[in-house]
């Protein structure tokens, strides 16, 4: 409902307060009076029945529409709802005056018609807040809501349904008195698939609304009881349970749009159409041994139906995201895969070396490449690259070899198990294999290469490793034009003579807590609120200035000190999250910690250790994680994140879709938000398949209940299609780059008083900067 994320700012605070409390009063002496024991008669009283009843309906309306006056936006919400409580107040109050007196009460009668509106004036304020959400919801949570809103309609009706309609009378009155329990039962299937849109987790506002509509029906079954079995009688608790949830929904406007409540594990939102399923099975079981009313078999019939179409939803949602992953893992033009290929598929290749093996990537980059383009056409450059590929494949083929095109024309082949020397000798081979003559339209044209190789211990190599020292090799052998060259620590710009003195100077910034820290926002889609920012590590170099983490993580790799600039960040990253909390802006900061730094079991623990000395909620603390680290080890990974889980500290997934990734961690490991990888966006606009690939993941993530992250968004055109896909948050040089601390303040004014607009896009660097902590 839209008058959920409005905010109280006309009314003057004081008055405001002070006009709630003397609308409460009449309500709660109400309903003191109906405590048993209160009243000093029992029966109908003329002041608390007839006036203070009357008074307590029609106060709960108006404290409903106070608060809707109090909202800044749309207020349709709050207006219908204070309308559904005022029409279901006045036909009390018609009841009093006109229908009580008589000697013999006509049913149904006025009364009844103003009861019987409340009903549609609340669906369509419900109805309001549905279409509100569903936009940022997949069909899948459209049919949980629908699921476990039919399973609790079966249940309300086999317990109630049967013994309220069996009164008999005029075909007017057996309508009206089957239209209340009717009635009741859509509202709480709406009420439970409203919620479920949510994802269990509404504003404060509509948990109110939940709440007061829940007291309102168990009311209402109540008295509808009581009447069917002639033992109603006025004043009693039933009447004291209606106004107290007339109240309760009285509150609803004036609360932020914010969800509440933590959010719900995967596994919880799926069982929820299994024990919706199951309940409804066990009616239609109950019915074979004490017959239930016809409604309720057919609801619980609907339920089973319902699920099964959520079961084929999710098979085929599963199937399509596992076809568009193959697609995305697989270069069009070549038919190898790509780089995200070598990511997925590259770790599970290491994993399975024996500790004392090797493994080798050898990096192919071809040479005058643009010259076949220049002077034969790009289709000729793609028949060549074709041809290439076939070739590097047909040399390269082994069981423990992935061969991919990186991009353009380079390619890469990773090896398990191979030593520098036999690395070499398939450099050789593929070095023969391309020197063959390719005949292109009529034109006999020979294909060079530079290949550079790296060779590391499979047990601890890491891929961004293997493919930094498989470039420099590379560029080493292409301006030496020397055609092969294994990487060697001296043709490292970074890894030279000056490399031990390197890391003496990264060691005293990191002990010194010098580390330079950048800070990118995330900007929430709906709102555009700015609430996290990611912290990223750069160091200044006394020479070669501001570094990013590709030109030194190797360093700090190579000289053991990855756990104590994992400490450094983390430290330096809590300390600037709490200047933000003190000064007002609580920003919640995402430090990205590679799988080495994750080994500790006590990691949980020094992190809550971390947020206590600083006075830190853990809500503002994320970890990002790699899916290399949630593969390693499953059991220890189920515990530390338990951990992490358990003191509040959110996860996220960093870098989705490209490293070795399964569909299981997703439902069994505690995570709360997948940060898809910027090169699934790339082209998003202009590649439906692309396009297809990224809303089945939005899909997915939504329907076990995570947050989906877009990194890398650069351009006005990619976030409107993230936005309609139902993205969640995006980051990128959209908005901003990652910058300092202080300019990243200045910038957050500028956001909050949006004087920024539609930014045009940054453009985007010749190599970004790559690494863990980038």
């Amino acid at each position: 409902m839209s008058s959920t994320s409005g905010h109280r700012t006309v009314l003057p605070a004081p008055w405001g307060r002070v006009l709630h409390v003397l609308l409460l009063l009449v309500p709660a002496a109400f309903v003191v009076s109906t405590v048993p024991g209160v009243r000093a008669t029992s029966g109908y009283s003329l002041l608390l029945d007839g006036v203070l009843n009357n008074l307590a309906y029609e106060s709960a309306a108006a404290l409903c529409l106070v608060r809707t006056l109090s909202l800044q936006g749309s207020r349709r919400g709050g207006y219908l709802l204070s309308a559904a409580l005022a029409v279901y107040g006045s036909g009390n109050v018609f009841w009093t005056i006109v229908v009580r007196p008589m000697a013999d009460p006509p049913y149904p009668s006025g009364a009844d018609l103003g009861f019987l509106l409340f009903y549609p004036l609340v669906f369509v304020a419900l109805i309001l807040l549905a279409k509100h959400r569903d936009a940022r919801h997949t069909r899948s949570l459209w049919l949980d809501g629908v699921v476990g809103a039919l399973a609790v309609g079966a249940v309300a009706a086999a317990a109630v349904i049967g013994p309220i309609v069996s009164a008999e009378g005029s075909w007017a009155a057996v309508a009206t008195t089957s239209a209340y329990p009717a009635l009741d039962l859509v509202l709480l299937m709406v009420l439970a698939a409203v919620l479920a849109l949510f994802g269990w987790r509404p504003p404060k506002g509509l948990w109110l609304l939940a709440a007061g509509l829940v007291v309102f029906v168990v009311a209402d079954v109540a008295y509808l009881f009581a009447t069917a079995q002639g033992t109603y009688v006025s004043g009693g608790v039933t009447d004291g349970v209606w106004v107290t949830g007339v109240v309760l929904m009285g509150f609803t406007p004036g609360w932020t749009s914010n969800p509440t409540g933590p959010r719900l594990p995967a596994w919880a939102l799926l069982s929820i159409p299994v024990l919706s399923t199951t309940v409804a099975l066990g009616v239609l079981v109950v019915d074979h041994r004490w017959p239930l009313h016809p409604i309720a078999i057919a609801v619980a019939a609907a339920t089973v139906l319902s699920a099964l179409a959520r079961l084929v939803i999710t098979l085929r949602d599963v199937t399509r995201l596992a076809e568009h992953r193959e697609l995305a893992l697989t270069d069009e033009l070549t038919g190898l895969g790509n780089r995200r290929a070598l990511y997925r598929r590259g770790p599970a290749l290491l994993t399975a070396c024996e500790p004392e093996e090797t493994a080798a990537l050898l990096l192919l980059d071809l040479d005058g490449f643009k010259e076949v383009n220049d002077s034969l056409g790009h289709q000729a450059g793609d028949a060549l690259l074709r041809d290439i590929a076939r070739r590097v494949r047909d040399v390269a083929a082994s069981p423990r070899t992935v061969v991919v095109r990186l991009g353009g024309d380079e390619f890469a082949i990773l090896r398990a198990g191979a030593s520098q020397a036999e690395a070499l000798d398939l450099a050789d081979d593929v070095h023969t294999a391309l020197h063959e003559a390719y005949g292109l339209d009529g034109v006999q044209v020979r294909a060079r290469a530079s290949i550079g190789v790296s060779v590391l211990l499979a047990s601890t190599a890491e891929l961004s490793t293997l493919l930094r020292q498989a470039d420099v090799a590379m560029y080493h052998a292409k301006t030496r034009h020397l055609g092969s060259f294994a990487y060697v620590a001296d043709v490292d710009e970074f890894a030279s003579g000056e490399r031990l003195e390197t890391a003496e100077m990264l060691r005293a910034a990191i002990e010194d807590r010098r580390m330079v820290l950048h800070y990118q926002p995330k900007v929430d889609v709906a709102s555009g609120a700015v609430d996290s920012v990611e912290a990223l590590v750069r160091w200044q170099h006394p020479r070669r200035g501001l570094l990013f983490p590709d030109a030194f993580l190797s360093v700090v790799e190579a000289a053991g000190l990855m756990e104590a600039m994992t400490q450094a960040v983390l430290e330096q990253a809590l300390d600037q999250a709490a200047a933000w909390a003190a000064a007002g802006r609580p920003l919640s900061v995402a430090v990205n910690l590679s799988a080495s730094s994750l080994g500790d079991a006590t990691l949980p623990d020094r992190l809550c250790a971390m947020l206590l000395e600083r006075g830190l909620p853990a809500r503002l603390l994320e970890i990002e994680i790699t899916e290399d680290f949630l593969m390693a080890d499953r059991v220890r990974v189920q515990g530390i994140l338990d951990g992490l889980r358990r003191r509040g500290i959110r996860v996220a997934v960093d870098d989705y879709g490209t490293g070795y990734s399964s569909l299981a961690y997703l439902r069994e490991l505690p995570i709360d938000d997948l940060k898809l990888d910027k090169s699934f966006l790339s082209d998003l606009t202009d590649d439906p398949r692309a396009l297809a690939i990224v809303r089945s993941t939005i899909g997915l993530a939504h329907s076990l209940g995570l947050r989906l992250v877009a990194e890398g968004v650069e351009d006005e055109a990619t976030r409107r299609e993230l936005a309609a896909a139902g993205c969640d948050v995006v980051q990128g040089w959209l908005y901003a780059k990652a910058l300092p601390a202080a300019d990243l303040e200045d910038w957050l004014l500028r956001h909050d008083a949006g004087l920024d607009g539609a930014p045009e896009p940054v453009p985007v660097p010749a190599q970004a900067p790559a690494g863990e902590f980038s």
